[in-house]
C-alpha cells in the first residue's frame, strides 16, 4: 500500500452544497476501491491524503488531476505504508478556517490565508501537523479510529484490541473450516462419483458434488472478507454481496424441488434478484462516480 498527499486550488470557491456533492461522490467511489484518507478544504484550497493499493491510488490520482473543479495539483509526498493512518474513513473531511487552524499545536500563528498551495508546498512540516491534528480530532469525534486504536481512551483501545484478536481467531478457525471442506470435497468425489462407477452416476450425485465445492468457495470468500478487514480496516461491501450471492447459488443448486414449497422457491428467487440488483447498482455507481465525481 501507499500513502500520498496532494494540494490543489479550486477553480472557484465551493459552497457547502458543492462540498457535500463532492464528498458524496468521493466516499462512494473510495469505498468501492478500498481507498481511505482525509480531505481538508479552506481558502479555495484542497489538501488531501489518499491511502490504498498503489495501482488503485495512482489511477485515482490521475482521475482527480483531470477534474475541472480544481487546478494546479501538486503531489506533496508519496510513501509506502504497512498500516493505514486513516483506517476505515472512505474520506474524512474538514472545512478549515481561522478558528480551527488556531487550535493546531505548534501553529498558533497559522491562519486561513496561509492555507494555500504556495505556502504549503514549501512547508511539509506544516502539512504533517495539520493532517495529524485533524486526524486526532476525528478520532475523538467518532470515539474510535481503526478498530483497535483509540488515541485518547485506553480502555476503549484495549477493548478494540480484544475485538481485533477475536477477528484473528475467526480467521484461523475459517482456515481450519476450509481445510475441512477440502477433505469433504475429496470424500464426496470418492463416494458419489468414483466408488459407484461412472455407469451408476446420477444427476443427484453431480449436484451433491457441486454443493460441496461451493461450500468451500463460500468459506474462502468469508476468509477473504476477514483478512481484508484486518489488513485494510475497510468493509468491502461488494465482496460481502458477492459472497451472499454465492451462498444462495449453492442453496439453489442443491434444492430438492420434490420436497420444498413453491413459495420457498419464489422467496429465494426474490432474494437472489434483490442481491443481484444491489450488486449491479454498486457497480454502476462506481462508473457514474468516475464520470461525474471528482474522486
Amino acid at each position: 500500500m501507499i500513502q500520498l498527499s496532494y494540494i490543489s486550488s479550486a477553480t472557484e470557491p465551493m459552497s457547502t452544497h458543492d462540498l457535500l456533492a463532492l464528498l458524496q461522490g468521493c466516499r462512494q467511489g473510495n469505498a468501492d476501491r478500498g481507498v481511505t484518507g482525509m480531505l481538508l478544504y479552506g481558502n479555495a484550497t484542497f489538501l488531501q491524503v489518499l491511502e490504498g493499493e498503489e495501482g488503485v491510488v495512482d489511477d485515482l490520482l490521475e482521475r482527480i488531476r483531470r477534474d475541472p473543479r480544481h487546478t494546479g495539483l501538486q503531489v506533496l509526498h508519496r510513501k509506502s505504508i504497512e498500516r493505514r493512518q486513516y483506517s476505515d474513513w472512505s474520506m474524512g473531511f474538514k472545512r478549515v478556517a481561522d478558528k480551527e487552524l488556531g487550535q493546531v499545536e505548534g501553529l498558533r500563528d497559522f491562519a486561513e490565508k496561509d492555507f494555500n498551495p504556495a505556502f504549503l508546498a514549501q512547508h511539509s512540516a506544516v502539512v504533517e501537523s495539520l493532517m495529524n491534528h485533524f486526524r486526532k480530532e476525528r478520532f475523538k469525534a467518532i470515539g474510535q479510529g481503526e478498530l483497535g486504536v483509540d488515541e485518547e481512551d485506553r480502555m476503549i483501545n484495549v477493548l478494540h484490541r480484544i475485538i481485533r484478536g477475536a477477528v484473528r481467531v475467526l480467521a484461523v478457525v475459517m482456515v481450519i473450516t476450509i481445510l475441512w471442506g477440502v477433505v469433504d470435497v475429496i470424500s464426496v468425489l470418492y463416494y458419489e462419483l468414483f466408488r459407484p462407477g461412472i455407469e451408476e452416476l446420477k444427476i443427484h450425485d453431480i449436484v451433491v458434488t457441486f454443493g460441496a465445492f461451493l461450500a468451500v468457495l463460500i468459506a474462502i470468500e468469508i476468509f477473504m472478507n476477514i483478512t481484508l478487514y484486518l489488513r485494510d480496516d475497510v468493509v468491502h461491501v461488494k465482496l460481502v454481496i458477492a459472497t451472499a450471492l454465492m451462498a444462495i447459488a449453492r442453496k439453489v443448486i442443491v434444492f430438492d424441488f420434490h420436497k420444498i414449497e413453491p413459495m420457498y422457491v419464489l422467496a429465494t428467487a426474490a432474494v437472489v434478484l434483490a442481491l443481484g440488483i444491489v450488486y449491479w447498482l454498486m457497480d454502476r455507481r462506481t462508473l457514474w462516480g468516475e464520470a461525474g465525481a471528482r474522486h
